[in-house]
């Protein structure tokens, strides 16, 4: 009987995962959980109102992060929800695209912009209120430190 070896993962992939678990529990803590990371382990246990699930990666073969234990109940599925949402926004899915959208300008006026030199902007996204885009600019921050982003009130764009 022979068993293969799981491959040893690559230090930068150890440090991409553990960032990206960090911003999970940085947005998940913003919704009233409490994270709390599990030593030498790419796993956070999360609790909230006496629930507790532990949030890991599953290397190979499966190669993805894991809720467990599963579970039916209404408090699991919305917790894993939040985290497909959200690893969404991370690795750059359904994101919002301003040039792409059917929707009026208008009825979106908070939008998130980034600072360029010279006094330039550029729109990034819009949301219908502020709470959305105070989410979205955190998790920008934390994935592109050296960039400037501000929230704007701005319905110009469909008024000229």
């Amino acid at each position: 009987m022979s068993s293969t070896p799981c491959k040893p993962m690559k230090h930068n992939d150890w440090l991409r995962l553990q960032i990206e678990g960090e911003k999970l529990c940085a947005l998940l803590r913003q919704h009233n959980y409490q994270c709390l990371k599990q030593p030498r382990r790419l796993s956070w246990t999360i609790q909230k109102n006496g629930n507790s699930y532990t949030l890991t990666w599953l290397p190979e073969p499966v190669r993805d992060w894991n809720l467990l234990p599963h579970d039916t109940t209404p408090t699991y599925q919305t917790l894993w929800n939040l985290i497909q949402s959200t690893l969404n926004i991370i690795r750059g899915k359904n994101i919002p695209n301003p040039v792409q959208s059917t929707i009026p300008v208008l009825n979106r006026p908070w939008a998130i912009v980034r600072l360029l030199p010279n006094e330039q902007r550029y729109t990034i996204a819009r949301f219908y209120n502020r709470q959305d885009a105070e989410d979205y600019i955190r998790v920008l921050n934390r994935s592109i430190p050296a960039a400037q982003f501000e929230i704007t009130f701005d319905v110009s764009a469909d008024l000229s």
